[in-house]
């Protein structure tokens, strides 16, 4: 990838080699930059919670596994909110530092880079498994069907939300809106904050 402002596009391509790799067990985040780095660890973070989801949907597994899976999607949850978090701070950073002067009347955007990624990550591994879908052999002609019409779906929205996020980076570095990043502040699992774990 490159520096900063990234080319969302090629990031994005590049998300199916990665999601085969993660898969086969034979990925290793390499990547040295941190804003590179941050965004392997949220698609390997989406791919774990992916997982986790999938196991605990299962009505074959005592309880005590389902609550194990419960608390380790509670855990990487908060770990794909905290690197949400890394993501816009590092795009901060950096627009301040092309812009020099920011000036504190420009409008904001509703959500920001990091939650863009995010979504792009889960699009990404949406696309992976519908594709793997529609090789089951045993898959009927309605499920194939279901499932290209899904994966139609889930192309165009990618396409919107990369087209999105560029526009959104170009009024950032423009100087035509202002990037203001919050600690999103999960106070349910925070034991001094979630009264049930005080208990």
């Amino acid at each position: 990838m490159a520096d900063l402002p990234l080319n969302s596009n090629k990031w994005f391509k590049s998300l199916p080699d990665l999601i085969i790799a993660l898969y086969n067990h034979e990925f290793k985040n390499t990547a040295t930059a941190p804003l590179d780095k941050t965004l392997n660890d949220l698609l390997v973070t989406n791919f774990k919670i992916w997982g986790y989801e999938d196991e605990a949907r299962r009505k074959d597994l005592p309880d005590k596994e389902i609550a194990t899976l419960k608390r380790n999607i509670d855990r990487d949850n908060q770990r794909r909110n905290d690197l949400i978090d890394t993501i816009d701070a590092i795009f901060r950073e950096n627009i301040e530092k092309n812009l020099k002067t920011i000036d504190k009347s420009l409008p904001l955007n509703s959500e920001t880079p990091g939650s863009v990624f995010d979504r792009l990550t889960v699009l990404a591994l949406r696309t992976y498994n519908l594709k793997k879908e529609l090789e089951r052999k045993d898959a009927d002609k309605s499920h194939i069907k279901r499932c290209s019409l899904m994966l139609k779906e889930v192309g165009e929205r990618s396409n919107d939300l990369l087209k999105c996020i560029e526009e959104l980076l170009k009024d950032y570095y423009s100087g035509r809106k202002r990037l203001k990043s919050y600690k999103q502040h999960k106070l349910y699992n925070d034991p001094e904050l979630n009264p049930s774990l005080r208990k």
